[in-house]
């Protein structure tokens, strides 16, 4: 913590050695000189706080190549939720697109996941046999330790014991009031296999006040008008612990509502009441990601 030490100067002043000074005395050069030193200072705090980080260049290749290493790699995707879409793969492609887009798969099976694109693994959904998951799987050996030596200091090292798993797990949580993180999972020789985001259903992140942004957040990934939709005002349920708000599209005519679970889970409850759709809006430092 920085401390700022601050001195103060006791100055008596007695009626002998006092002597005010007239307003005559100040000079229009002093004047000027006084304004223009603030206006440089004006001008220097502007520019401070202007001043933004330059974007950061892609981590990944045309090729699926990712420099999981490097800087750029994990300011990016420690930081963000790329669970359906990363490295150019688009949630909703088909595998010839994802093939178009950067060639043509390996034949490695030893990734849980139904196709390998150098450092790139795609998992397809089983209904309509598209793009449902994008995971980072590296093409080289990378062990722990340059992770760690990379990365930072994991949120959490967890042990096989601690999961019941037979991997050793490095967690990386983004911020305190995050509800994702980024899993590190290992092979059995403590070297990197996957590295993918996850939901962290505990965290509780939506409230009465933000609610609606991440109901319009919804819409954004979706791309759909939300000018169409009349809300109703969302009402908390304690019993089943989400907030639920109906509403009614006035183009269509069509009614339904919405759940919003505290996590930041949105279910899509049709007309029939039954679940339609559901989309997980990710939330971290503050804002929706």
């Amino acid at each position: 913590m920085r401390l700022l030490l601050i001195s103060f100067s006791i100055v008596i002043l007695t009626a002998c050695s006092y002597s005010p000074v007239d307003d005559e005395d100040v000079t229009e050069e002093d004047t000027d000189t006084e304004n223009a030193e603030e206006n440089d200072a004006e001008t220097e705090n502007s520019e401070e706080e202007s001043k933004e980080e330059p974007a950061l260049e892609p981590a990944y290749d045309n090729a699926g190549n990712v420099d999981i290493l490097s800087p750029n790699f994990h300011k990016d995707y420690l930081n963000h939720y790329y669970y359906y879409s990363y490295g150019g793969i688009e949630r909703g492609m088909t595998s010839d697109e994802v093939a178009e887009l950067i060639g043509e798969p390996s034949e490695d099976d030893d990734i849980p996941a139904d196709e390998i694109f150098n450092d790139l693994a795609v998992r397809y959904s089983y209904q309509a046999d598209t793009v449902e998951q994008v995971l980072v799987t590296p093409d080289e050996t990378i062990t722990f330790d340059e992770i760690i030596s990379a990365f930072g200091e994991p949120t959490q090292d967890l042990s096989p014991e601690d999961i019941g798993s037979t991997v050793r797990i490095l967690i990386y949580q983004p911020a305190d009031d995050a509800n994702f993180y980024i899993a590190v999972e290992g092979d059995g020789d403590d070297n990197v296999s996957l590295i993918y985001p996850s939901q962290l259903t505990n965290a509780e992140v939506v409230n009465e006040d933000n609610v609606m942004d991440f109901i319009s957040a919804y819409y954004d990934k979706n791309v759909l008008d939300m000018s169409l939709i009349n809300f109703e005002d969302p009402v908390f349920s304690e019993a089943d612990g989400y907030f639920e708000i109906p509403f009614v599209n006035v183009h269509h005519g069509l009614t339904g509502l919405f759940r919003v679970w505290p996590y930041g889970q949105i279910d899509y409850i049709n007309e029939n009441g039954e679940y339609a759709y559901g989309e997980f809006i990710p939330y971290a430092d503050g804002e929706i990601k």
